[in-house]
């Protein structure tokens, strides 16, 4: 019998190596196929379910994270729950997230999902409102809405932000009247680069129909209206090289929005990676899988996972191997601070890298080793190092 590899105890799950597209991925059957829901993500849909309860004024939302972080995959898991699409989750997921337990009814709400660009709000709004339309109506006979909306795209002046208002307020209540839903929800990924596109036309004040469209939802009263925004840092950040004016507005375009900051805690990054290393730790010879909850041990009583569940933690050691468990806390924070996530790390093992063990374990050591050296010469070294 040929000697074991480690690279044979560990296939990583490809849904760990891509971010998600929502319009493209909100059809994949397969799509939360591995999705850990962590007591973080489960405590962000209680916040947001809480926008359900009569008359809520909590519909507007802005989720800021890094990347890689799994906004994203989130917000997928958010559009599919609001609608109402509980059989699309694993057995696993539907339990957890089974909308009994936040006291509020069932929602069928329909999702308008889109992908910002550099490119005027309204106009991508719109598209994904028309988009949304023709599927709810069908492909038969052009529904009044879907011809109305195709009249302002197709208009010779761009829409006004009235017009977008107007157009999203009508589809919302048509929905309602036409029991094809409970209301909207617009869920936008990528808001940095409308962010981008809105700073190098500061004269356009196209932030303004955020600040609209945060207040129309806040407000929407017995006709519901959810926006839900994603972007990988706060507003200001994007506001850079504006005035001082126009930053002071931008920040109380942002206070419009309840945020919600997604970080996970260092311990359930380590199970969202111990789940995407897909260890078959019935392999692992029993030395290391003892010297793998030794370390672990340590490593929680110098409290490096934090306030975390001991036991759990012990149990997931060897699930985390060839990782040891003391570099796990420093490689999750090393991340952060250049901007990334668990999803960096799962890049640097196969498929994607080298296939040799030894070529993983240099890949993780030099990573490590490099960022911390950018970090202790210069705080501007970030972007000198790139993943």
């Amino acid at each position: 019998m040929r000697d074991k590899r480690v690279l044979d105890l560990f296939q990583i799950k490809t849904r760990f190596l891509r971010s998600a597209q929502l319009e493209r991925d909100f059809a994949d059957p397969d799509a939360f196929s591995g999705y850990v829901m962590t007591d973080f993500a489960h405590s962000c849909l209680e916040r947001l379910a809480k926008g359900l309860k009569p008359k809520s004024s909590q519909r507007a939302w802005r989720m800021t994270g890094d990347y890689g972080s799994g906004k994203s995959s989130f917000a997928l898991l958010l559009a599919h729950w609001f609608a109402g699409n509980d059989s699309a989750f694993p057995p696993q997921i539907r339990k957890a997230v089974n909308f009994h337990q936040f006291g509020v009814p069932k929602p069928y709400f329909v999702p308008v999902l889109l992908t910002c660009s550099r490119q005027a709000l309204g106009t991508t709004i719109l598209k994904s409102l028309h988009q949304t339309v023709s599927e709810v109506y069908g492909k038969g006979k052009k529904s009044r809405l879907a011809i109305e909306l195709e009249k302002l795209l197709n208009g010779k002046n761009e829409p006004s932000e009235d017009q977008v208002l107007n157009a999203l307020l009508e589809v919302n209540s048509r929905i309602i009247a036409d029991c094809k839903g409970n209301g909207l929800i617009l869920i936008l990924d990528e808001l940095g680069k409308f962010f981008e596109f809105a700073a190098l036309h500061p004269q356009r004040q196209d932030v303004f129909l955020l600040q609209r469209l945060a207040e129309t939802a806040s407000r929407s009263g017995n006709e519901p209206l959810f926006v839900v925004c994603l972007l990988h840092q706060g507003f200001n950040a994007y506001a850079d090289y504006l005035n001082q004016s126009a930053q002071r507005e931008w920040e109380k375009v942002s206070g419009r929005f309840d945020e919600i900051v997604f970080n996970q805690p260092v311990e359930q990054i380590a199970y969202l990676i111990g789940s995407a290393l897909n260890i078959n730790s019935d392999q692992i010879p029993k030395p290391q899988a003892h010297d793998q909850k030794s370390a672990m041990e340590r490593a929680i009583a110098l409290g490096w996972f934090g306030s975390a569940n001991a036991r759990g933690l012990q149990d997931l050691a060897v699930d985390l191997y060839p990782l040891h468990p003391t570099m796990l806390p420093v490689l999750i924070r090393t991340f952060r601070r250049f901007g990334q996530n668990e999803r960096s790390l799962c890049r640097h093992f196969p498929p994607r890298a080298s296939k040799r063990p030894s070529h993983i374990v240099f890949t993780i050591f030099t990573i490590t080793f490099a960022r911390t050296l950018a970090i202790a010469l210069s705080p501007r070294a970030t972007g000198v190092i790139g993943i």
